[in-house]
C-alpha cells in the first residue's frame, strides 16, 4: 500500500493481513498512489522479538518506550509489544511485532506514527499530542493529558460544522497545521452525548470502559481538511459548572 500523505509517498508493508486491514482502515481518508515512496514502514508480526540493546537508553518515555542510538539509526523498543529499526539515511522502518499489538488499544497507531516521526521531523513537520480542528479554514489545537476533554471537546466542534485536522497527533510546520489521518475513537457516553453521533455506534456491544472508533467522514463526507494556518491553542478542563467559558492563560501558565 501507498499513500500520498501531503506530497510525501509512504508505503506500508506487513506479513499480516489483518495488520493491513486496521492500517487502511486508520489511513482511509489518505489516497492511495503508485509510484516510488520515500518512506518505507515494514511492520512484521513474529513468535519473538528480539532483546533491546544491552546499555542504557539515549531516551526513555514513561518508562515504557525506549529509544537506543545505532550509529545513523534509531531503535525504539515497546517490551511486548514491537521493536521497531528506523533508517534515517534509508527512509525506511521496520518493527518485529507480537500478536498483541493487534489486540491492545491503540498501541499499532502508536507504533506506526513512531515509525514515522523521526523523517517527518526531518521535513519540518513536528507531531504533537492534540487534537486539531478548523472553523472557516483556521486551526486551532486542543491540548491535554488523558481524561482533559480533548475528543469530547472536539467531537462537540465536529458536530457543529467544524472541520478535523487529526484526532490525536496533528503536525505543526511553519505554516500551520498539517492533517494526519486515524480514526476518532472515544467512550460510548461521549458518543451518546451528541445526537449527530450517537445513531453511529452500538454503544451496546463493547462495556463502557472500552473505547469505540468510527470513520470520521461517517459524521459527515467533507469533514476533513489537510491543513491550516494556527490561529489558537486550547486547553481543555473538565469543572463541575453549568456552562462552559472560553479563559485566556497568562504568560507563567
Amino acid at each position: 500500500m501507498i499513500w500520498d500523505f501531503h506530497g510525501l509517498l509512504i508505503a506500508g508493508e506487513s506479513n499480516d493481513e489483518r495488520l493491513l486491514a486496521h492500517w487502511a482502515e486508520s489511513y482511509a481518508s489518505l489516497p492511495n498512489t503508485t509510484g516510488q515512496p520515500e518512506l518505507v514502514v515494514s511492520l512484521d508480526i513474529a513468535a519473538t522479538l528480539p532483546p533491546p540493546p544491552a546499555r542504557t537508553p539515549a531516551f526513555q518515555a514513561d518508562g515504557f518506550l525506549a529509544y537506543y542510538l545505532d550509529g545513523p539509526n534509531v531503535i525504539a523498543n515497546l517490551p511486548g509489544f514491537a521493536y521497531l529499526e528506523i533508517e534515517l539515511a534509508t527512509g525506511r522502518s521496520h518493527a518485529h511485532c507480537t500478536e498483541a499489538i493487534l489486540t491492545t488499544y491503540g498501541i499499532l497507531d502508536d507504533l506506526i506514527a513512531i515509525a514515522l516521526s523521526p523523517h517527518l521531523r526531518r521535513r519540518g513537520w513536528y507531531p504533537v499530542h492534540a487534537f486539531a480542528a478548523a472553523w472557516q479554514g483556521q486551526g486551532i489545537l486542543l491540548v491535554g493529558d488523558q481524561g482533559a476533554g480533548k475528543t469530547t471537546t472536539g467531537l462537540a466542534l465536529l458536530t457543529a460544522g467544524w472541520q478535523l485536522l487529526a484526532n490525536d497527533a496533528p503536525l505543526l510546520h511553519p505554516g500551520g497545521i498539517l492533517s494526519y489521518p486515524g480514526q476518532l475513537a472515544a467512550w460510548p457516553r461521549t458518543w451518546r452525548q451528541f445526537p449527530e453521533t450517537a445513531g453511529l455506534v452500538n454503544a451496546t456491544a463493547v462495556p463502557e470502559s472500552a473505547k469505540i472508533s468510527v470513520a470520521p467522514d461517517a459524521i459527515r463526507p467533507d469533514i476533513w481538511l489537510a491543513e491550516a494556518p494556527l490561529a489558537a491553542i486550547l486547553f481543555p478542563q473538565i469543572e463541575k459548572r453549568p456552562d462552559h467559558t472560553l479563559e485566556p492563560l497568562g504568560p507563567v501558565e
